[in-house]
This record gives C-alpha cells, sequence and structure tokens, in this order.
C-alpha cells in the first residue's frame, strides 16, 4: 500500500461531455477512497487505467475512434 495521500483532482468531471464518461469517473472518485486502503494498491496504475478509459469513453461519444 502506498504511503502516499490518493489525489483525485485528476477525476475532475466538470470538463467531460459524454455522460458515460462523466459516470465512470464519478464512480471512480468513490472507488478510488476504497481501493487505496486496500494492500499493494497502485494509485499511479489506477490512475493511468482510469484515465484510458475516460480518455475512449469521450472518443466514442464524439464518434472520433482515432
Amino acid at each position: 500500500m502506498s504511503s502516499e495521500p490518493v489525489q483525485a483532482e485528476w477525476l475532475n468531471t466538470t470538463q467531460l461531455k459524454s455522460m458515460a464518461a462523466r459516470r465512470f469517473a464519478e464512480f471512480c472518485q468513490h472507488n478510488l477512497t476504497m481501493a487505496a486502503n486496500q494492500e499493494n494498491f497502485d494509485a499511479h496504475l489506477y490512475q493511468a487505467a482510469a484515465k484510458l478509459v475516460i480518455e475512449r469513453l469521450e472518443q466514442a461519444a464524439t464518434g472520433d475512434q482515432g
């Protein structure tokens, strides 16, 4: 478990256009608090994975599959 405090500023939903991306980001905000207390939690990996999913959800909403 990481000794650093978990930061969730990167999960700001106000600039997301897709409802699915906003809902996923909100889920991550709540889930991050619980997940951070688990043994072997990797905050950097969690952030990278969540950002990738949010990016893909935003692309799907705009039709940009590139």
